[in-house]
């Protein structure tokens, strides 16, 4: 009998780091991070997002990406290169500027997986009035033309604090990594 008691404990014990292991993976980095690389972002946008970041007290912002929790960067869309035929001659094709386009996106991805746990899209478009973004789970758009850099940098901080504040109300699941329809 107390073989068995002695095996039944062995075996909790043996079990229980892996458990606790699996509710760790389950939780989102965007609320267990504390140390955040803010990489370089045009018209210096990185370092207004460094001072906004520092006042919002929840990450450390850093300039090293070694050992961070998360990175912050800004990535320019892919534009695929067209071509024409001129007088015999291949040329690339002018590009037409459409309203609302994407102009970059500032990705926070885990720096372990590298897997994007939160996205905004910097649109070239005028917000509507009464209406500052559109949102989806952790994808979000904002509208930023007439800001100012200091402005967008404030509204890229205040839109990812408001996803973080939502995904703490949740307690941070699993459920929490999926982008909401």
């Amino acid at each position: 009998m107390k073989a068995f008691a002695s095996c039944a404990l062995a075996l909790f014990f043996l079990a229980t780091p892996a458990i606790g292991q699996g509710l760790a993976q389950e939780r989102n980095p965007l609320i267990d991070g504390k140390l955040m690389y803010v990489g370089w972002m045009p018209d210096n946008l990185d370092s207004w997002i460094v001072v906004d970041l520092r006042a919002w007290g929840k990450y450390k912002p850093t300039r090293d990406a070694e050992g961070v929790d998360l990175v912050m960067e800004a990535q320019k869309p892919e534009r695929r290169t067209e071509f024409q035929m001129r007088h015999g001659i291949p040329q690339p094709k002018q590009v037409e500027r459409r309203r609302g386009r994407i102009m970059f996106s500032i990705v926070v991805a885990n720096w372990v997986t590298r897997k994007t746990v939160w996205q905004a899209d910097i649109l070239d478009k005028k917000p509507q009035k009464g209406r500052r973004e559109a949102t989806t789970g952790s994808r979000s758009e904002i509208y930023a033309k007439g800001f100012s850099t200091q402005e967008l940098a404030e509204e890229i901080l205040r839109t990812l604090r408001s996803y973080v504040d939502h995904l703490s109300s949740e307690g941070g699941a699993a459920s929490a990594l999926k982008p909401r329809p």
